[in-house]
């Protein structure tokens, strides 16, 4: 009975044995190919995310900024007691404290930095050098091509 049953398996068409080497190859290049395109997808999509959240937390920080400035009528040199705070993360985590204090609004998220690692760079523009100095005030992300400009606030620059 053995004989027959084995018989039986090798009297099977090629089509009823399995896969054969080709229709497995094509397979995993499919499947290759569908990786890749999910991949880059997913990349694309996570720059994207990174970039928003920084558009949102740089909007934030200028939303702050002008917060303080109507709080305290001073420029944003006075707030902060900087001309320019992108040189250290010191630097920057006591400008966001300082606009923190004066618009009395939480911006303890912004001192862990942009999606990229890097604290957001402030410089403090408005009346840097004396009352008709009517320059803005700049908030840059190092290595990125973004940055967001605060409105000017105080006479006569406006």
């Amino acid at each position: 009975m053995a004989t027959v049953d084995k018989g039986r398996e090798l009297m099977k068409s090629p089509s009823q044995r399995g896969f054969t080497i080709v229709e497995l190859l094509i397979v995993i290049v499919v499947i290759g190919i569908l990786a890749a395109i999910t991949i880059v997808a997913y990349n694309g999509i996570q720059n994207r995310a990174k970039i928003n959240r920084a558009q949102s937390d740089m909007a934030s920080l200028v939303k702050a900024i002008q917060v303080a400035r109507i709080n305290t009528d001073k420029p944003l040199t006075q707030i902060t007691g900087s001309t320019d705070s992108r040189s250290t993360k010191a630097l920057a985590d006591a400008a966001v404290d300082a606009i923190a204090a004066a618009s009395n609004t939480n911006l303890a998220g912004l001192k862990s930095g942009d999606p990229w690692g890097n604290w957001y760079r402030i410089d403090e523009n408005e009346k840097e050098f004396g009352n008709t100095d009517c320059r803005l005030d700049v908030i840059q992300i190092l290595g990125q091509s973004i940055s967001a400009q605060v409105p000017l606030s105080q006479s006569p620059c406006v």
